[in-house]
């Protein structure tokens, strides 16, 4: 699968401005933040995690709903690694930014994670989101 992401990187890069139409809409950060997902199954943390904070910040601000889906995608796989507060901090800046641009889908992919942050109830900033949640 290595092989397959790198080639997949390398492709897209070679393309350039030339890209087929069925790819047109992926970016550099789409592609580090994807890259990251696939490596978060191959449990390459480290690696998939620096991946998609390179992502987020390649987006500019008109991609700010994409920006909120990733930063829910981070927080989601912190749950899965079982560490709540970086989790916690994705999951709230992806819900602080959803509020502020008026985008439901980042708002419930927050709220699909609650009752996961529910069993940490006592992580630093966890009552804070769910608290921020209910108002």
């Amino acid at each position: 699968m290595l092989r397959a992401l790198a080639a997949a990187e390398k492709h897209l890069g070679d393309t350039g401005a030339d890209r087929p139409a069925w790819c047109a809409w992926v970016s550099e950060a789409d592609l580090a933040v994807d890259s990251g997902q696939a490596l978060l199954d191959l449990r390459d943390i480290g690696r998939a995690h620096r991946l998609m904070t390179e992502g987020e910040g390649l987006l500019p601000p008109p991609r700010d709903k994409t920006r909120g889906v990733f930063l829910a995608y981070r927080a989601a796989s912190y749950l899965d690694l079982k560490e709540p507060e970086p989790a916690t901090a994705a999951a709230t800046e992806s819900l602080l930014l959803a509020r502020r641009i008026g985008a439901p889908r980042c708002v419930q992919l927050v709220d699909d994670l609650l009752p996961r942050f529910r069993h940490y109830q006592h992580a630093q900033g966890v009552p804070e989101l769910l608290q921020l949640f209910a108002a």
